[in-house]
């Protein structure tokens, strides 16, 4: 019964240690991956943004690619392509209403950049978007 207890308490103290290191790593590696990060170097989507909703897809891209990207919607969405450096949100364009475009952004350093569409209307709003990332001829262009 003592070995019992002996396993249970050291146990009881690795899981915790376990725990506490678990949200520490956490903290250090926070931003540093997005969750819905793609792997695709195309993608053409359409997608339906409940009221007061987000969405948001991130590509990872280098300074010796371009992205080519635009969308189209049934109503004006709040729309931006950022990136996130030490836990700064950083915006290379944002608009806040905004139902198309068509746009190029070619990166000066490698990073994950998202874009982010938002909708703050009364209805649900259909949105079609697509990007095409694709390698730059100069990284000087």
């Amino acid at each position: 019964m003592e070995l019992l207890k002996r396993y249970s308490i050291s146990f009881g103290i690795a899981g915790v240690l376990l725990y506490f290191f678990t949200i520490w790593v956490e903290k250090q590696h926070e931003n540093n991956m997005p969750h819905n990060l793609t792997a695709k170097i195309e993608e053409i989507v359409t997608v339906i943004l409940p009221v007061k909703r987000y969405f948001e897809k991130c590509l990872d891209l280098s300074e010796s690619q371009e992205l080519q990207y635009g969308f189209d919607s049934q109503a004006p969405l709040s729309f931006n392509l950022h990136y996130h450096q030490k836990g700064e949100i950083n915006y290379t364009f944002k608009e806040d209403s905004i139902d198309e475009l068509e746009n190029t952004f070619q990166p000066v350093k490698r990073g994950y950049y998202c874009f982010q569409w938002g909708n703050s209307g009364k209805e649900k709003v259909e949105m079609n978007y697509h990007f095409k990332i694709l390698k730059r001829t100069s990284v000087n262009d």
